[in-house]
């Protein structure tokens, strides 16, 4: 299993590197950065999606309408289509997907790898059961 901080620091620089170019600007530090995020907010998680990869059958046609306040929950990525389990299970190696945690407990890693075979059963169970698209299901 891959250490979850080994790309972390790498991934954050490529990332601001991207953003430096395309904006003309500079980060002397990470502060910098963070404060660019939160005066360019469309801009940065527009680039974020694109960065991450997000898969959709339709980008978004606004990422967000910064005239409604936040306490009023604009809506983000208004026009997207996208399948979330499809994002989050397009890995299937040793890296961490989920780090479970608790007060009570020891850390629990799981891969994509481990997140992608439980999921396949899953389906493969809920399709027995002749559960269809459009279904509502609950786990315990």
């Amino acid at each position: 299993m891959r250490n979850p901080k080994e790309n972390e620091g790498i991934q954050i620089k490529r990332f601001q590197k991207i953003i430096q170019e395309k904006y003309n600007t500079k980060f002397n530090d990470y502060w910098e950065f963070h404060q660019w995020t939160v005066d360019h907010l469309a801009e940065f998680w527009a680039e974020l999606w694109d960065f991450v990869g997000v898969i959709s059958s339709k980008r978004f046609d606004q990422v967000i309408d910064l005239s409604i306040p936040m306490d009023e929950s604009p809506e983000w990525f208004k026009g997207a289509r996208l399948n979330f389990a499809e994002n989050l299970l397009r890995h299937r190696d040793d890296g961490v997907a989920i780090i479970a945690a608790g007060e009570d407990k020891e850390a629990e890693y799981i891969t994509f790898a481990q997140m992608y075979e439980e999921a396949r059963l899953y389906a493969a169970a809920f399709r027995k059961f002749g559960i269809k698209k459009g279904d509502v299901v609950a786990c315990k």
